[in-house]
């Protein structure tokens, strides 16, 4: 069965499986839409960044990242300032309006997180976040433990550990 083997496969099924598990949170509860989400995450994580690095986190394209940082600044959650040295850049950050959205929806994902991963025992847990982190590191995910930079994705809210 090649399926059953071939990792981009597995590794997008299980991304999917964990995305739908929180869907209902970001979109019915607080009406954001995924990559309004993964902007919002990645922004709390950060001072600030440009699109081209919000690109690089997410990892979205261009198109529905900038969709997403105007959606959220029309809003009044992002604001974003030209670079001094580049007028082609631009620094998105959280208002603090932003921030409060995003202290609102995190208890949520928190606990979604939590019962996707209550089923497994303490062992079992530390063995999936050990095989993630050795995934990111092959990938060179920013955030990872040798990897780029800091970073977090949907569903990337770090679960709580029970030990």
């Amino acid at each position: 069965m090649f399926l059953k083997g071939y990792l981009p496969y597995r590794l997008n099924y299980l991304a999917e499986m964990t995305s739908e598990a929180t869907r209902a949170i970001y979109r019915r509860r607080h009406g954001l839409t995924r990559p309004e989400w993964r902007v919002l995450v990645n922004l709390a994580e950060a001072e600030s960044l440009t699109a081209t690095e919000l690109c690089a986190r997410v990892p979205m394209h261009k198109t529905k990242v900038s969709r997403a940082l105007s959606a959220l600044e029309a809003r009044g959650w992002v604001t974003r300032a030209g670079d001094a040295q580049d007028r082609r850049v631009a620094h998105a950050r959280l208002t603090a309006r932003g921030r409060q959205a995003f202290e609102r929806v995190r208890p949520e994902m928190e606990a979604a997180t939590a019962a996707m991963l209550a089923p497994l025992s303490a062992e079992e847990r530390r063995q999936v976040d050990a095989g993630l982190a050795v995934l990111e590191r092959l990938f060179d995910v920013p955030g990872a433990v040798g990897g780029a930079a800091d970073a977090a994705g949907e569903n990337q809210v770090p679960p709580q550990r029970s030990d």
